[in-house]
């Protein structure tokens, strides 16, 4: 094999791992972007979050009637 032919097997080798590796670096960057614009720690999805909130999750209502409040 002449160093050329080496050369282009090396190139198929190896782009599929830039290619992933590529791709894992922006899945990263994406990440950190939505962590940086964040206000809380629960939008930058940071676990755990320390404290309780005096809301609740889920609020059940039959017509005008809160249940379990």
């Amino acid at each position: 094999m002449t160093p050329y032919q080496l050369f282009l097997l090396g190139i198929l080798i190896l782009w599929p791992f830039a290619a992933m590796g590529l791709l894992f670096l922006m899945n990263r960057f994406e990440h950190y972007v939505e962590r940086s614009g964040a206000g809380t720690p629960e939008e930058a999805g940071l676990e755990p979050v320390e404290g309780r909130t005096p809301d609740r999750e889920v609020k059940v209502v039959f017509g005008d009637e809160v249940v379990g409040s």
